[in-house]
């Protein structure tokens, strides 16, 4: 897929979209079908969403942004709080002349989308997230472990805690090939600003249709978490995608592509 930088001011952001490429300073034509635009988890990267991109691309305009400090934009610090993502957010669908988009959040990303939905309705059709919970149930002990990391006082930890009961070696060291290129200090900050997300309170405000999609065997984001957020919204479809885990778009791609089309068929075509 091409891949693009947006600059403003000193920050570089990186995205990669779907269609022919343009000149530098001219974005991507985003009037193919619906806007539909992916934001990484906590850690993550555009690069995660390639199998989305390449099955939305037949029919839709499709992007995926990294966020600050994550996979190849520039920055040593993540977006402090969901607020602040959901600003850049806001300014990257401004910046390549988007017209209202489906965004597609995972986990952290899923609430920096409604977080967007809520405070910029104008430039959000739908939402789509996966593997996001109305709370962030991050333990303390993986935030107490994540910071032994960052001070260097443990090494990463390859484990499989994102997957489902069988994991996929190649799709994890897919998965873990991505998440090694954001500095792990990205990362807490991240896990941080999710589980201090106080957008649970103000979801009842959304007025933009919104599919919660959830992992059956998702250790994460438990089943409880993605249907009190369902609950909570006015306009909400939630859907399990079977023998997945947290990284369901990856895990389990064809199903979850299914899920998305089928919805943005339904409620965000014109």
């Amino acid at each position: 897929m091409p891949s693009k930088y947006l600059r403003r001011d000193d920050q570089a952001l990186h995205y990669v979209h779907t269609g022919p490429t343009t000149l530098p300073d001219r974005p991507p034509d985003t009037s193919h079908g619906a806007c539909v635009v992916f934001l990484h988890g906590e850690g993550g990267s555009a690069a995660l969403w390639s199998r989305q991109l390449a099955h939305f691309a037949a029919a839709h305009s499709a992007l995926a942004l990294d966020l600050p400090a994550h996979g190849r934009s520039s920055g040593l610090d993540g977006p402090p709080s969901i607020a602040v993502a959901a600003q850049v957010v806001a300014d990257f669908l401004g910046g390549v002349d988007a017209p209202p988009a489906v965004l597609v959040g995972h986990g952290f990303g899923g609430h920096v989308a409604l977080e967007v939905a809520r405070s910029r309705p104008e430039g959000v059709r739908a939402v789509v997230t996966l593997g996001t919970a109305a709370r962030a149930a991050i333990p303390d002990d993986a935030i107490d472990k994540l910071r032994q990391v960052v001070r260097g006082r443990l090494g990463q930890q390859f484990d499989t805690p994102y997957f489902g009961a069988s994991p996929d070696m190649g799709l994890m060291r897919e998965w873990w090939g991505e998440l090694v290129k954001t500095d792990p200090k990205v990362r807490l900050s991240d896990l941080l600003a999710y589980r201090g997300s106080p957008l649970a309170e103000h979801l009842g405000r959304i007025t933009r249709p919104v599919l919660v999609l959830v992992g059956e065997a998702d250790r994460l984001c438990a089943r409880a978490g993605a249907e009190e957020l369902a609950g909570a919204l006015r306009d909400a479809r939630l859907e399990s995608i079977a023998d997945a885990g947290h990284a369901l778009h990856l895990e389990k791609a064809a199903e979850v592509n299914a899920a998305i089309e089928r919805f943005v068929r339904e409620r965000a075509t014109a």
